[in-house]
């Protein structure tokens, strides 16, 4: 079997570890989207996030593997006209993403940020102030949005910090001991949760899905985390309920925009709403995942899916229909 490693994520560790790949299977590495271009006539197996049309065309290929979570549309559409294609992602980090959900919840619920940045100008006055106490979160409802890799991995760390969990899920979860809403649910859902954590993908389902009404149905005093995708909520509406004090706070991995460019990581602001201005949201650059050996854990990873292929056994595959 014929594999070319064309996305940027995990190859380094792909050049290192061909060892970890099974007998018969042939990798080649190459992240260059013009050099790579030779392999499309001898690939069975493609690697690559964001791979194109004519990558797609390849005469042989007949799987395609995101080391990463997430498809972007260009790609599920691709996969969707080419029904004889296989889609393929990976959840090697999902325990990271939970942490880092975590990590947000806790710096919003309390005031870490505002704190730390008071301190260092050497202001102890701050924690006296009555709107800035902290949130007690145990034994307040945390409600999943989205139950898979990453929800489960969250749900283990805030019943740690002695909250409840709910979740919101397409179809029923027969293994979960937690109450799991339907989407047709979802009003019920967010009127019960003090937190809301976020872990969903961006589908047709998904997009705007926390819309104004929506958000509206959150309890007042709510805490809001997103580490899946941005689209999911109105960011204008979100804008709104955090500067009102409808909800008490908010921390985001995920955006609406990016820097187009490395001169551009310098000066973008990640959302057309002025979110940035809000002291009671704390924003983290899309960096959920970015612990140490993360690159080498994708690769780890993949390889574990690229054998599975090789078996002929399914492992991580996504529904181009759901997305998923």
């Amino acid at each position: 079997m014929n594999v070319l490693w064309r996305n940027t994520t995990g190859s380094e560790a792909a050049k290192e570890k061909t060892h970890l790949l099974d007998e018969g299977i042939n990798l080649k590495v190459d992240t260059d989207r013009e050099s790579s271009r030779q392999y499309f006539d001898w690939i069975d197996v493609l690697v690559d996030g964001n791979p194109g049309e004519e990558a797609l065309s390849a005469p042989n290929l007949k799987h395609v593997i995101v080391p990463f979570v997430g498809i972007n549309q260009d790609l599920r559409e691709g996969i969707l006209k080419r029904p004889h294609l296989k889609l393929y992602n990976s959840h090697f980090n999902d325990a990271a993403v939970a942490q880092h959900a975590v990590a947000l919840l806790l710096a919003v619920s309390n005031h870490i940020p505002e704190a730390n940045t008071a301190l260092h100008k050497g202001d102890w006055l701050y924690h006296q102030m009555e709107p800035v106490h902290s949130v007690f979160l145990e034994d307040k409802i945390c409600l999943l949005l989205g139950y898979g890799a990453i929800g489960k991995a969250t749900e283990k760390r805030v019943k740690g910090l002695g909250m409840k969990v709910t979740a919101l899920k397409r179809s029923q979860d027969k293994s979960a001991d937690i109450k799991i809403y339907s989407p047709e649910q979802l009003s019920d859902a967010l009127a019960e949760a003090d937190v809301v954590v976020s872990s969903l993908p961006s589908t047709p389902e998904t997009k705007g899905i926390l819309d104004r009404t929506a958000i509206g149905k959150m309890k007042r005093g709510g805490i809001f985390i997103n580490v899946g995708r941005a689209d999911i909520i109105d960011q204008y509406a979100l804008y709104e309920a955090l500067k009102s004090g409808h909800l008490f706070g908010a921390g985001l991995d995920v955006w609406w925009n990016y820097p187009k460019g490395k001169e551009a990581r310098k000066h973008t602001f990640p959302s057309d709403a002025p979110l940035h201005e809000l002291s009671n949201l704390v924003m983290s650059p899309h960096r959920a995942a970015a612990v140490q050996d993360w690159q080498e854990a994708s690769f780890i990873d993949t390889a574990k899916t690229i054998n599975a292929i090789a078996k002929e056994e399914s492992r991580n595959e996504v529904d181009p229909n759901k997305g998923y």
